[in-house]
Protein backbone atom coordinates (compact mmCIF):
# COMPACT_ATOMS: atom_id res chain seq x y z
CA UNK A 1 0.00 0.00 0.00
CA UNK A 2 1.71 3.12 -0.78
CA UNK A 3 2.38 5.88 1.49
CA UNK A 4 0.72 8.79 2.10
CA UNK A 5 2.08 12.23 0.96
CA UNK A 6 1.13 16.40 1.23
CA UNK A 7 0.87 18.11 -2.05
CA UNK A 8 1.76 21.42 -1.49
CA UNK A 9 0.67 23.13 -4.61
CA UNK A 10 -1.92 25.87 -4.40
CA UNK A 11 -5.14 26.66 -5.95
CA UNK A 12 -7.57 30.12 -5.87
CA UNK A 13 -9.93 31.64 -6.26
CA UNK A 14 -11.59 34.61 -5.01
CA UNK A 15 -9.24 34.96 -3.10
CA UNK A 16 -10.12 31.99 -0.62
CA UNK A 17 -8.12 28.63 -0.15
CA UNK A 18 -8.70 25.85 1.64
CA UNK A 19 -7.89 22.05 1.60
CA UNK A 20 -9.69 19.28 0.42
CA UNK A 21 -8.83 15.18 1.23
CA UNK A 22 -8.47 13.08 -2.01
CA UNK A 23 -8.61 9.86 -2.23
CA UNK A 24 -7.29 7.57 -4.98
CA UNK A 25 -7.44 3.84 -5.67
CA UNK A 26 -4.78 2.82 -8.04
CA UNK A 27 -4.39 -0.46 -9.29
CA UNK A 28 -2.72 -1.83 -6.65
CA UNK A 29 -4.17 -0.06 -3.77
CA UNK A 30 -5.25 2.99 -2.42
CA UNK A 31 -3.22 6.85 -1.95
CA UNK A 32 -3.62 9.67 -0.29
CA UNK A 33 -3.47 13.54 -1.00
CA UNK A 34 -4.06 16.67 0.46
CA UNK A 35 -5.33 19.22 -1.91
CA UNK A 36 -4.70 22.89 -0.84
CA UNK A 37 -7.97 23.58 -3.09
CA UNK A 38 -11.29 26.34 -3.09
CA UNK A 39 -13.36 25.82 -0.05
CA UNK A 40 -17.25 27.11 -1.15
CA UNK A 41 -18.72 29.28 1.07
CA UNK A 42 -16.12 30.71 3.00
CA UNK A 43 -14.87 34.40 3.12
CA UNK A 44 -11.39 34.86 4.19
CA UNK A 45 -10.11 38.41 4.69
CA UNK A 46 -11.99 41.36 6.08
CA UNK A 47 -14.86 41.91 4.17
CA UNK A 48 -16.60 45.50 4.93
CA UNK A 49 -20.11 46.12 5.57
CA UNK A 50 -22.63 45.95 2.45
CA UNK A 51 -24.85 48.61 1.70
CA UNK A 52 -27.46 46.65 3.90
CA UNK A 53 -26.97 47.23 7.69
CA UNK A 54 -25.13 44.42 9.72
CA UNK A 55 -27.89 41.99 10.95
CA UNK A 56 -27.61 38.75 13.39
CA UNK A 57 -28.36 37.15 9.98
CA UNK A 58 -24.73 38.39 8.53
CA UNK A 59 -22.72 37.66 11.24
CA UNK A 60 -20.06 35.05 10.41
CA UNK A 61 -18.27 33.90 13.92
CA UNK A 62 -20.64 32.35 16.30
CA UNK A 63 -19.72 30.79 19.44
CA UNK A 64 -21.47 29.28 22.59
CA UNK A 65 -24.62 27.39 22.56
CA UNK A 66 -28.59 28.70 23.17
CA UNK A 67 -31.95 30.58 21.81
CA UNK A 68 -30.41 33.55 23.08
CA UNK A 69 -27.80 35.88 21.06
CA UNK A 70 -25.99 39.24 21.50
CA UNK A 71 -23.38 40.49 19.10
CA UNK A 72 -19.32 41.76 20.55
CA UNK A 73 -18.03 44.56 18.91
CA UNK A 74 -14.48 45.69 18.99
CA UNK A 75 -13.12 48.44 17.27
CA UNK A 76 -9.52 49.90 17.24
CA UNK A 77 -9.41 53.34 15.76
CA UNK A 78 -5.88 52.27 14.35
CA UNK A 79 -6.25 53.06 11.10
CA UNK A 80 -6.85 49.54 9.50
CA UNK A 81 -9.97 48.28 7.92
CA UNK A 82 -12.23 47.23 8.92
CA UNK A 83 -12.57 49.93 11.78
CA UNK A 84 -15.22 47.80 13.67
CA UNK A 85 -15.74 44.23 13.94
CA UNK A 86 -18.64 41.90 14.96
CA UNK A 87 -18.53 38.35 16.57
CA UNK A 88 -21.67 36.50 17.80
CA UNK A 89 -22.37 35.08 21.32
CA UNK A 90 -25.36 32.32 21.68
CA UNK A 91 -26.58 31.16 25.33
CA UNK A 92 -29.24 30.14 27.77
CA UNK A 93 -29.78 31.49 31.34
CA UNK A 94 -27.93 34.41 32.23
CA UNK A 95 -24.76 35.76 30.78
CA UNK A 96 -22.59 39.01 31.28
CA UNK A 97 -21.05 40.51 28.55
CA UNK A 98 -17.65 39.00 30.33
CA UNK A 99 -18.73 35.64 29.61
CA UNK A 100 -19.25 36.72 26.33
CA UNK A 101 -16.18 37.78 25.74
CA UNK A 102 -14.32 34.75 27.44
CA UNK A 103 -16.41 32.63 25.33
CA UNK A 104 -15.18 34.60 21.79
CA UNK A 105 -11.40 35.36 23.22
CA UNK A 106 -8.85 32.73 21.97
CA UNK A 107 -6.99 33.63 25.31
CA UNK A 108 -8.75 35.88 28.09
CA UNK A 109 -6.00 36.89 30.87
CA UNK A 110 -8.13 38.39 34.43
CA UNK A 111 -5.28 39.56 36.70
CA UNK A 112 -6.62 40.34 40.11
CA UNK A 113 -5.53 43.80 41.57
CA UNK A 114 -5.38 43.06 44.82
CA UNK A 115 -3.81 39.32 44.56
CA UNK A 116 -2.11 38.76 41.07
CA UNK A 117 -1.30 35.26 42.80
CA UNK A 118 -5.24 34.63 41.86
CA UNK A 119 -4.94 35.21 38.41
CA UNK A 120 -7.02 33.58 35.74
CA UNK A 121 -6.92 32.55 32.32
CA UNK A 122 -9.53 31.58 30.38
CA UNK A 123 -9.55 29.78 26.49
CA UNK A 124 -12.57 30.63 23.95
CA UNK A 125 -13.67 29.94 20.75
CA UNK A 126 -11.36 32.59 18.04
CA UNK A 127 -7.53 31.76 18.51
CA UNK A 128 -6.87 35.17 16.99
CA UNK A 129 -8.14 37.29 19.59
CA UNK A 130 -6.12 37.74 22.98
CA UNK A 131 -7.88 40.02 25.68
CA UNK A 132 -6.72 41.24 28.59
CA UNK A 133 -8.33 42.57 31.75
CA UNK A 134 -7.93 43.74 35.82
CA UNK A 135 -10.10 42.50 38.16
CA UNK A 136 -11.25 45.37 40.81
CA UNK A 137 -13.08 45.60 43.31
CA UNK A 138 -16.04 47.15 41.77
CA UNK A 139 -15.30 44.83 38.68
CA UNK A 140 -13.43 43.80 35.39
CA UNK A 141 -11.77 46.71 33.67
CA UNK A 142 -10.77 45.89 29.67
CA UNK A 143 -6.68 46.38 29.56
CA UNK A 144 -5.47 45.27 25.89
CA UNK A 145 -7.16 43.80 22.95
CA UNK A 146 -5.36 41.91 20.25
CA UNK A 147 -6.11 40.71 16.92
CA UNK A 148 -3.48 38.46 14.83
CA UNK A 149 -3.65 36.69 11.79
CA UNK A 150 -1.31 35.49 9.53
CA UNK A 151 -1.19 38.90 7.52
CA UNK A 152 -3.02 41.58 10.14
CA UNK A 153 -1.83 42.27 13.32
CA UNK A 154 -4.15 44.63 15.14
CA UNK A 155 -3.09 45.92 18.94
CA UNK A 156 -4.49 48.58 21.61
CA UNK A 157 -3.54 49.01 25.22
CA UNK A 158 -5.44 51.05 27.79
CA UNK A 159 -4.22 54.04 29.39
CA UNK A 160 -0.78 54.13 27.56
CA UNK A 161 -2.18 55.96 24.34
CA UNK A 162 -5.58 55.90 25.31
CA UNK A 163 -8.33 54.33 26.77
CA UNK A 164 -10.85 51.66 25.86
CA UNK A 165 -14.51 53.63 25.77
CA UNK A 166 -17.43 50.38 26.35
CA UNK A 167 -20.59 51.23 25.25
CA UNK A 168 -24.70 48.90 24.99
CA UNK A 169 -27.18 48.59 23.10
CA UNK A 170 -30.34 46.21 25.24
CA UNK A 171 -30.88 45.27 28.45
CA UNK A 172 -32.07 46.54 32.11
CA UNK A 173 -30.03 48.09 34.62
CA UNK A 174 -29.90 51.32 36.95
CA UNK A 175 -26.69 53.25 37.51
CA UNK A 176 -25.89 56.25 39.89
CA UNK A 177 -25.79 59.90 38.71
CA UNK A 178 -23.02 62.08 39.20
CA UNK A 179 -22.38 65.99 39.00
CA UNK A 180 -19.22 67.72 37.24
CA UNK A 181 -17.88 67.93 41.02
CA UNK A 182 -18.38 63.90 41.20
CA UNK A 183 -20.82 64.29 43.66
CA UNK A 184 -23.86 61.61 43.95
CA UNK A 185 -27.12 63.40 42.78
CA UNK A 186 -28.97 59.98 42.55
CA UNK A 187 -29.63 56.80 40.83
CA UNK A 188 -31.76 56.22 37.43
CA UNK A 189 -31.57 53.23 34.90
CA UNK A 190 -31.67 52.23 31.32
CA UNK A 191 -34.14 49.63 29.87
CA UNK A 192 -33.75 48.80 26.02
CA UNK A 193 -35.00 45.98 24.26
CA UNK A 194 -33.05 44.38 22.13
CA UNK A 195 -32.62 44.08 18.41
CA UNK A 196 -31.04 41.71 15.56
CA UNK A 197 -30.23 44.62 12.97
CA UNK A 198 -27.48 47.00 13.39
CA UNK A 199 -29.16 50.17 11.75
CA UNK A 200 -31.65 50.15 15.06
CA UNK A 201 -28.80 50.49 17.82
CA UNK A 202 -28.34 53.87 19.59
CA UNK A 203 -25.18 53.49 21.62
CA UNK A 204 -25.17 53.50 25.12
CA UNK A 205 -22.29 54.87 27.03
CA UNK A 206 -22.13 51.96 29.81
CA UNK A 207 -21.64 53.05 33.54
CA UNK A 208 -21.10 49.75 34.58
CA UNK A 209 -18.25 47.43 33.50
CA UNK A 210 -18.75 44.04 31.49
CA UNK A 211 -19.04 41.77 34.48
CA UNK A 212 -22.03 43.33 35.75
CA UNK A 213 -23.47 43.88 32.48
CA UNK A 214 -26.16 41.35 32.23
CA UNK A 215 -27.14 40.23 28.48
CA UNK A 216 -30.64 40.03 26.85
CA UNK A 217 -31.43 38.18 23.42
CA UNK A 218 -30.67 41.04 20.88
CA UNK A 219 -27.96 43.01 22.81
CA UNK A 220 -24.67 44.91 20.89
CA UNK A 221 -21.96 45.60 23.47
CA UNK A 222 -18.62 47.37 22.02
CA UNK A 223 -15.53 48.10 23.22
CA UNK A 224 -14.23 51.14 21.27
CA UNK A 225 -10.17 52.48 21.47
CA UNK A 226 -10.19 56.03 22.10
CA UNK A 227 -7.08 57.30 20.86
CA UNK A 228 -4.85 60.25 22.58
CA UNK A 229 -8.04 59.89 24.68
CA UNK A 230 -10.23 61.29 22.54
CA UNK A 231 -13.64 59.42 21.96
CA UNK A 232 -14.41 58.35 18.48
CA UNK A 233 -18.27 57.08 17.70
CA UNK A 234 -18.82 53.43 17.11
CA UNK A 235 -19.05 52.72 13.43
CA UNK A 236 -21.36 49.68 11.57
CA UNK A 237 -18.70 46.59 12.71
CA UNK A 238 -18.01 44.26 9.77
CA UNK A 239 -18.53 40.53 10.39
CA UNK A 240 -15.29 39.06 11.37
CA UNK A 241 -15.05 35.47 9.02
CA UNK A 242 -14.04 31.93 10.99
CA UNK A 243 -10.99 30.69 10.26
CA UNK A 244 -11.21 28.23 7.37
CA UNK A 245 -11.34 24.79 8.41
CA UNK A 246 -8.06 22.57 6.85
CA UNK A 247 -7.12 18.87 6.12
CA UNK A 248 -4.09 18.43 8.72
CA UNK A 249 -3.80 15.02 7.80
CA UNK A 250 -5.64 11.63 5.59
CA UNK A 251 -4.05 8.28 6.10
CA UNK A 252 -5.34 4.20 5.59
CA UNK A 253 -5.54 2.84 8.88
CA UNK A 254 -6.60 -0.54 7.41
CA UNK A 255 -7.61 -2.02 3.95
CA UNK A 256 -11.69 -0.86 4.68
CA UNK A 257 -11.09 2.48 7.04
CA UNK A 258 -9.74 5.51 6.43
CA UNK A 259 -9.04 8.29 8.59
CA UNK A 260 -9.40 12.47 8.04
CA UNK A 261 -8.16 15.13 10.82
CA UNK A 262 -9.04 18.83 9.93
CA UNK A 263 -8.17 21.41 11.77
CA UNK A 264 -11.31 22.93 13.80
CA UNK A 265 -12.75 25.46 15.88
CA UNK A 266 -14.47 25.00 18.66
CA UNK A 267 -17.72 25.74 18.97
CA UNK A 268 -18.29 26.24 15.31
CA UNK A 269 -20.90 24.12 13.67
CA UNK A 270 -19.33 21.93 10.90
CA UNK A 271 -20.56 19.44 8.13
CA UNK A 272 -18.46 16.69 6.37
CA UNK A 273 -19.21 16.25 2.91
CA UNK A 274 -18.10 14.31 -0.07
CA UNK A 275 -18.54 13.20 -3.67
CA UNK A 276 -16.88 11.17 -6.46
CA UNK A 277 -15.91 14.29 -8.90
CA UNK A 278 -14.45 17.84 -8.40
CA UNK A 279 -16.35 18.91 -11.51
CA UNK A 280 -19.70 17.47 -9.61
CA UNK A 281 -22.29 20.15 -8.64
CA UNK A 282 -23.52 18.96 -5.59
CA UNK A 283 -21.54 17.82 -2.28
CA UNK A 284 -23.09 14.88 -0.42
CA UNK A 285 -23.28 15.12 3.36
CA UNK A 286 -21.94 12.44 5.39
CA UNK A 287 -22.53 13.08 8.87
CA UNK A 288 -25.32 15.25 10.73
CA UNK A 289 -24.53 19.33 11.67
CA UNK A 290 -22.03 19.18 14.90
CA UNK A 291 -20.41 21.96 17.01
CA UNK A 292 -16.50 21.04 17.19
CA UNK A 293 -15.18 20.45 20.55
CA UNK A 294 -11.37 20.66 20.00
CA UNK A 295 -9.16 22.50 17.59
CA UNK A 296 -8.80 19.17 15.63
CA UNK A 297 -11.87 16.63 14.62
CA UNK A 298 -10.75 13.27 13.60
CA UNK A 299 -12.85 11.14 11.40
CA UNK A 300 -12.81 7.46 10.68
CA UNK A 301 -14.56 6.31 7.17
CA UNK A 302 -15.15 3.41 5.09
CA UNK A 303 -13.55 2.59 2.23
CA UNK A 304 -15.43 1.22 -0.27
CA UNK A 305 -12.96 -0.76 -2.89
CA UNK A 306 -15.38 -0.23 -5.72
CA UNK A 307 -15.06 3.35 -6.17
CA UNK A 308 -11.47 4.97 -7.82
CA UNK A 309 -11.69 8.32 -6.19
CA UNK A 310 -13.29 10.56 -3.44
CA UNK A 311 -12.61 14.03 -2.14
CA UNK A 312 -14.19 15.32 1.18
CA UNK A 313 -14.47 18.89 2.46
CA UNK A 314 -15.48 19.79 5.82
CA UNK A 315 -18.10 22.87 5.21
CA UNK A 316 -18.66 25.57 8.01
CA UNK A 317 -22.06 26.17 8.12
CA UNK A 318 -24.00 29.07 9.02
Amino acid sequence: MPASRADTSGYRQNGNTLKYAFVVRPGFGWKTILLPLLTLGIISGHPTPSAASTTFDSIKFWTGTGTKKAAMVIQWNDGDTPTSMVWGYRWNGTATSFDMFQSIAGTTYLTDSSSPQNSQTYLGSDPRLTTSWTKYGFGNALDSVVFQNDTTLRTQSDWTNGYWEYSVYGGTFDYDLYDAEWNYVGETSYSQTGTYTYSNVNWFSSPIGASDRILIDGSWDAFSFAPNFLSTPVEEPSPVPPIPPTTKSIRITSSSELEITFTTTQNITYQLESKLDLLASNWIPLTSSFSASSTETVFLLPIDPLIPKQFFRLRQLP
